[in-house]
C-alpha cells in the first residue's frame, strides 16, 4: 500500500533538468555553513563537558540526610 502511494507521488513529480532554486550552494557558502556548524558543535561539546563535570561533582558530594 505504501509503495503504491510513493510510486504515485513519484510519477506525478516530473523534473526536466535542475531547478535554479535547487542549485547547490557555492563553495564559499558551504564553507561558511560548515564553519558555523563547527562552532555550534564546539559549543554543544563544551555544554556537555560542563554538565559531565557537574554530575561528577554531585556524585562525589556527601548525601545530606
Amino acid at each position: 500500500m505504501m509503495r503504491r502511494r510513493m510510486a504515485r507521488r513519484m510519477m506525478r513529480h516530473h523534473h526536466h533538468g535542475p531547478c535554479r532554486d535547487d542549485a547547490a550552494p557555492s563553495r564559499e557558502d558551504r564553507l561558511r555553513l560548515m564553519e558555523e556548524y563547527r562552532r555550534d558543535l564546539e559549543q554543544e561539546l563544551a555544554d556537555v563537558s560542563e554538565r559531565i563535570v557537574e554530575l561528577e561533582t554531585e556524585a562525589e558530594a556527601p548525601v545530606k540526610s
